[in-house]
């Protein structure tokens, strides 16, 4: 029997070790396909640059990469076929985020590139002592280096709100996300709610990072939404 496929797309200075949970225990029944973020300075360009082959494709996206597959879907809507978006609110930033992007962009360019520091990666967790996610998303985000922050990091201020499109679509929206992460807007998804027909599967955590932390329920997601 022909595995369901699977395109899936990392969050900004993420690599593919963000979905080792969902390979570990998926691999076997889903043909899962990881896809970097492209490289390229706005979402116009960077979904050009996704040359799926099929005609219609199954997109998973974690945080910055839930965008850019909701940015795809809604720019393709006959290409894909059901979505599930994971830790991302699909609106513009806030002025307060702008500015702080934009200072963090300033201090790179002056001063260089500095991996994150671990208190800043513990505070996108719920488990605020767990090392061995500490140091895998340091060594991550160091990986990916002063190129991709700079490029994605521009192309995340010029983000737009997505919900009026999300609306009208007629697409199978799926979104999965932590009641308490702070770093998505969780009004956009009230909203939303409010408006709409996606589902919405609420996750009663902090963590941001719920591919490497809510590994078990992401997993039941996917079986569901694909």
């Amino acid at each position: 029997m022909k595995k369901t496929k699977i395109y899936l797309f990392p969050g900004l200075m993420c690599d593919k070790r963000v979905f080792k949970d969902i390979f570990f225990y998926l691999e076997n029944e889903y043909e899962l396909i990881y896809v970097d973020i492209p490289l390229e300075e706005n979402f116009d360009k960077m979904i050009e640059k996704l040359n799926f082959k099929e005609e219609k494709v199954n997109l998973l996206g974690f945080s910055m990469g839930g965008y850019l597959a909701t940015y795809f879907a809604l720019k393709y809507p006959k290409k894909v076929d059901n979505l599930l978006i994971l830790s991302a609110s699909c609106c513009a930033l806030s002025k307060n985020e702008i500015a702080f992007r934009k200072k963090a962009i300033s201090f790179v360019k002056e001063f260089g590139f500095k991996p994150l520091s671990r208190k800043k990666i513990s505070s996108l967790l719920e488990n605020k002592d767990n090392l061995k996610l500490i140091n895998l998303i340091f060594d991550m985000y160091q990986k990916m280096g002063e190129n991709y922050f700079l490029t994605h990091m521009n192309a995340s201020l010029k983000r737009k709100d997505l919900t009026d499109e999300i609306i009208c679509s007629n697409l199978n929206f799926n979104f999965c996300y932590s009641n308490k992460d702070s770093l998505i807007n969780q009004e956009w998804f009230e909203n939303l709610k409010n408006k709409s027909n996606c589902n919405l599967n609420i996750i009663n955590s902090t963590s941001h990072m719920i591919t490497l932390e809510k590994s078990v329920f992401i997993v039941d997601e996917i079986r569901r939404a694909f």
